[in-house]
């Protein structure tokens, strides 16, 4: 496994394809392998670079500390992009991962050429649906009694939720939802950071990059306000839409998902 060392920490990477280089960062208890059936039609013309995030699956080292943690997250993906000679790079991030990449956008202007924001939660804990609250209080009680799995399978189901009764935590395969259960420690970890409201909306505005985002048409109330919030912050960058896509888009729609990160 190729890995590279970040600080204190080891990042695992993996590339694919030639060309401009196009960073993916995936969201709250994910890992690399989430892009794995959009990275092919996007290294047709990129150079993708996809990672663990620190704390996660195969990278090393404990999640960062509470304070901070946004802005290490994000100074970790520009480590990697320098460290791997891959600027200016397209950054392409995936809920959470939407967070960190607008962060580093905004940190690291320098390294950026464009941003993809594909349903990023941003400041999505200060205004979380009431309907939503009382499942989120459950997971972080089930995190204090010690039962992990249990408490980062609730937050899925919350954010997971269809239009028409199903989640689809349920629908991914097993090695896939034991993947992302095994990352419930830095998961239940993160959620107790916030979704980025460090950035203030005054600070938001100062995105100078190109940018666009992507949502899907049966993702979860959730992520359509924020990304309704982020869509008047940044009224230059386009809001594209995938019918019926939920918030697992990268696995459930890749194609779909690998088009619009590339029309961008």
């Amino acid at each position: 496994m190729p890995t590279l060392p970040i600080g204190d920490a080891e990042l695992y990477y993996r590339e694919a394809g030639k060309g401009a280089p196009l960073l993916l960062i995936h969201g709250t208890g994910a890992h690399a392998d989430v892009f794995e059936a959009a990275v092919p039609a996007l290294a047709e013309r990129h150079r993708v670079i996809v990672y663990d995030r620190r704390g996660y699956s195969r990278s090393s080292s404990r999640a960062a500390p509470i304070k901070g943690y946004l802005k290490r997250q994000a100074d970790d993906a520009a480590d990697l992009l320098q460290g791997l000679g891959a600027v200016p790079a397209t950054v392409v991030g995936w809920s959470m991962g939407g967070v960190i990449a607008l962060c580093l956008a905004l940190e690291r202007p320098e390294l950026i050429s464009r941003l993809v924001l594909c349903e990023p939660p941003l400041h999505a804990t200060k205004h979380m649906p009431l309907g939503n609250l009382g499942t989120f209080l459950k997971a972080m009680l089930l995190s204090a009694i010690g039962r992990k799995r249990a408490a980062a399978a609730t937050f899925f189901r919350m954010s997971l939720q269809l239009p028409d009764g199903r989640n689809a935590f349920d629908l991914i395969d097993e090695p896939t939802r034991e993947g992302v259960l095994k990352n419930a420690d830095t998961l239940l970890h993160e959620l107790k950071t916030g979704t980025g409201e460090s950035l203030t909306p005054e600070r938001v505005r100062e995105l100078r990059c190109p940018a666009s985002v992507i949502v899907g048409g049966d993702t979860h109330a959730l992520f359509v306000d924020a990304t309704e919030r982020l869509s008047k912050l940044l009224p230059h960058a386009p809001v594209r839409r995938v019918p019926g896509a939920g918030h697992l888009m990268p696995l459930t729609h890749a194609a779909e998902f690998a088009r619009l990160a590339l029309e961008a």
